[in-house]
């Protein structure tokens, strides 16, 4: 978590995040702090989530293919999403050459 908050106050962020852990208040309370730095206030264009188990990996690619709208980085929340457990293999080859814009952020119970 240092590093994270180390980020946060620099505005310096890394391609993708993963929140897990037994804490769900840790959880939200980090998501929400990375969402208000990594985006301007009120801008919701350039925020995506994605909620659940039945999660299309190829939905979630294909929105982190699109370009940010009048800002500098597109933020794509995946929560509960059982990527992790799972071993979504389509999702992590994508996520070998992010863009450069963008930042991927897991919240999830367990990986």
């Amino acid at each position: 978590m240092k590093d994270l908050i180390e980020d946060i106050r620099k505005k310096e962020f890394q391609k993708v995040y993963l929140l897990c852990g037994e804490e769900p208040y840790l959880r939200q309370l980090y998501k929400k702090k990375l969402t208000e730095a990594v985006l301007p206030e009120g801008d919701t264009m350039n925020l995506s989530v994605y909620t659940g188990k039945n999660v299309d990996p190829k939905a979630v690619i294909d929105q982190a293919e699109t370009m940010p709208f009048f800002a500098d980085k597109r933020l794509i929340l995946l929560e509960d999403t059982g990527f992790f457990k799972n071993k979504c293999d389509e999702l992590a080859d994508y996520m070998k050459e992010l863009p450069e814009y963008l930042c991927l952020v897991f919240v999830e119970n367990e990986i």
